[in-house]
């Protein structure tokens, strides 16, 4: 507990420290972050991209090997396959789906793209490489914790000595930066949302502290109501969104062009997934900006997502996982990207909020989006609250949520340049979160080949 409440400290202290400078001095830390950027993520990217790569193809491969049925935890599993998948894509990247699903699309056709290659950057951004990462952390925690019975994963695998809390408080940070990012960018929409709706201006803090006791409410109520209960409604809503665009643009159209993107990006998967701009300055810059930039934001909400997808997890073999947490969530992906891509383009909205008032003029659709963005930040700083807790004391969720929202408050107020400061922050912070990810698989392979053995293998019928 003391050691653990020391790391807490030393988070809470490290995070006042960044926001502090960046706040007393924030064109030098852009030019710092950026720095970094260039030089560091635009040289180096490929170490995101390339693992991501090589446990995507894995974990397809071990799917189909005897060790696919391998069962993490006793007992059939916690939640139904439905409640289960849709607390994934509420976590994974649910409002990151909401927010890009229209934009990016449309960034990369007025850069000079055609529309399938617009779709198909979409698909490799958003689509395996993202799903493996948290596929490989949700694999390690869920095998330490209920097949190896080891309590705190992220600390133990490296020893619990100096270099292990380093990398824990690294860890708890890069969740707090990300949700704290994540609840000041819905407080613009959001405060339009509320104005339309019922004439009233609130300030953006003030929708974030809602939210914030909305999470703190959804926490009280447990993961079997809260964060199950929100999901399933996000999901519902998210499905809806997504078949009245469908219908209401051109769905003869969608429907072809993903069945003739969807194969093209399997077969153009390793090219892009590997492409490092060798020899083309400009490349490389694009990938700083998209592939990189991406890759190395994911890789700050792998360990969150991937510790929250462990806890949900047990009972279920990795078979399931493989097929759950990356195959099926990537599938949905790229058919989000056809769907609201084409949309918006075919409509000329600029973003998902425009895409909904041009295609439903009652403004049902826009109330039914505004709610959606609302439950999926409620269930996002829920499960950051409950992941945190799980990687620092207990009974600390309340907390950690209260400072995301503390933290994104305070962004707000900074306004200006500050919010793009935060942004690249995020990717920045990404560089000591991608080693301590490397040491964490490390140790955790070197502890399979000394630790006791895991669950036995389950008949491939008790998966169905």
């Amino acid at each position: 507990m003391k050691q653990n409440l020391s790391t807490s400290i030393a988070t809470i202290l490290t995070v006042v420290a960044l926001i502090g400078f960046a706040a007393l001095a924030p064109q030098t830390f852009q030019a710092l972050l950026d720095t970094i950027k260039v030089n560091v993520i635009g040289n180096l990217g490929f170490i995101f991209t390339y693992p991501a790569f090589i446990l995507s193809v894995g974990f397809v491969i071990l799917m189909f090997t005897p060790l696919g049925r391998l069962r993490f935890g006793d007992g059939a599993p916690e939640f139904s396959t439905l409640s289960w998948l849709g607390m994934l894509f509420a976590t994974g990247m649910g409002i990151g789906l909401l927010t890009w699903g229209v934009l990016e699309p449309r960034y990369h056709v007025e850069a000079g793209n055609g529309t399938d290659q617009a779709l198909l950057y979409a698909f490799n951004h958003w689509g395996l490489l993202a799903w493996a990462g948290y596929l490989a952390i949700g694999v390690i925690f869920a095998h330490a914790l209920y097949n190896l019975n080891i309590a705190k994963p992220a600390e133990s695998l490296l020893g619990g000595g100096f270099l292990s809390k380093l990398n824990l408080v690294s860890l708890v940070v890069s969740t707090v930066i990300g949700l704290s990012l994540t609840f000041s960018y819905a407080a613009a929409p959001l405060q339009k949302s509320v104005a339309q709706y019922l004439g009233v201006e609130i300030s953006p803090s003030l929708i974030i502290l809602v939210l914030s006791g909305f999470a703190i409410a959804s926490s009280t109520s447990g993961l079997n109501r809260g964060i199950k209960w929100l999901s399933n409604y996000n999901t519902l809503f998210a499905v809806v969104l997504m078949i009245s665009v469908f219908l209401l643009t051109h769905p003869g159209e969608i429907l072809a062009t993903f069945g003739r993107l969807l194969p093209e990006y399997l077969l153009r998967y390793p090219a892009m997934a590997t492409d490092i701009g060798l020899g083309d300055p400009e490349r490389k810059a694009w990938l700083a900006d998209w592939l990189y930039a991406f890759e190395a934001a994911w890789y700050g909400w792998f360990v969150f997502t991937g510790v929250f997808i462990a806890r949900i997890s047990r009972g279920r073999t990795l078979r399931q996982l493989v097929l759950g947490v990356m195959l099926v969530p990537s599938l949905f992906s790229c058919l989000w990207f056809t769907v609201f891509g084409l949309g918006g383009l075919e409509t000329g909205s600029e973003d998902i909020f425009a895409l909904m008032a041009t295609l439903d003029g009652n403004g049902i659709l826009s109330a039914i989006l505004a709610l959606n963005i609302l439950l999926f930040f409620v269930t996002s700083a829920d499960s950051a609250g409950l992941v945190c807790e799980m990687l620092t004391v207990p009974r600390s969720r309340a907390f950690w949520i209260v400072a995301m929202a503390a933290l994104a408050v305070v962004i707000n107020w900074l306004d200006g340049d500050i919010f793009k400061v935060i942004l690249t922050l995020i990717s920045v912070a990404a560089i000591p979160v991608a080693v301590g990810i490397f040491a964490l698989g490390t140790a955790f392979l070197l502890r399979l080949r000394r630790g006791r053995p895991a669950q036995p293998l389950e008949p491939a019928l008790d998966e169905q």
